[in-house]
């Protein structure tokens, strides 16, 4: 009974009840969350809308995405990425993804394409997203790890004295649907020049080479 009263009393007195504090805990909480979910679904629907108004399988480059990816991402951020570069505007000529050491990426069994496929179908399950992915995208295992620099040093080595564009992505990015047709544009303006995408921001450096020339195979060499 007393501590009845003793609860009573300061559930009076208090200016702000704990039902209160608990109402503007879980808006603020739920305030949180709609702001993360709209930063993140905003464009994904965008491209989404984009791709489906505007798409033809005609508008394609000549060029080769390059990214790879960790056990950790593949199932996560993986996904958005690869589903944003199908979603372009101008699509690319392949997308590959290198995976690295082979003698690890074996022992899991659910990093595969078809895996990737279905967890890109749960964001987008058109057909047309799901024929791209067929055509564009390839998984090539490496025997040697090289770390991040694995999504550029495999496809430099491979067409590092041929004339071939190139774009090099990362795995946790959702690019913006007219990426590629930016890129393309000035490197036709640039060319044998690397072109970069928010290229102050040193951590996430999306490029492009518009030729992977002798001079630029050099570069990495160095």
């Amino acid at each position: 009974m007393i501590q009845y009263f003793i609860r009573s009393f300061f559930y009076r007195r208090s200016p702000l009840k704990p039902s209160r504090w608990r109402s503007l805990t879980r808006l603020f909480t739920i305030m949180i969350f709609a702001f993360t979910l709209l930063s993140f679904l905003i464009p994904l629907i965008y491209s989404i809308f984009v791709f489906q108004s505007s798409h033809s399988e005609s508008n394609s480059s000549n060029t080769i995405i390059s990214l790879t990816s960790t056990p950790s991402r593949f199932h996560y951020e993986l996904p958005f990425a690869i589903h944003s570069l199908l979603s372009q505007t101008q699509l690319p000529k392949l997308i590959r993804i290198y995976l690295s050491p082979t003698s690890v990426i074996i022992t899991q069994n659910n990093l595969t394409l078809r895996h990737l496929k279905l967890s890109i179908q749960r964001l987008d399950s058109s057909k047309t997203i799901a024929k791209l992915f067929d055509r564009l995208v390839e998984i090539q295992l490496e025997s040697e790890d090289y770390g991040p620099a694995t999504k550029f040093l495999p496809i430099l080595k491979e067409f590092g004295s041929d004339s071939q564009a190139i774009m090099i992505c990362d795995d946790d990015q959702y690019y913006h649907p007219y990426t590629l047709e930016t890129l393309n544009k000035y490197a036709n303006q640039f060319p044998n020049s690397i072109i970069g995408f928010r290229g102050w921001r040193g951590k996430k450096i999306p490029f492009f080479c518009s030729t992977a020339s002798s001079h630029f195979h050099q570069f990495f060499s160095s």
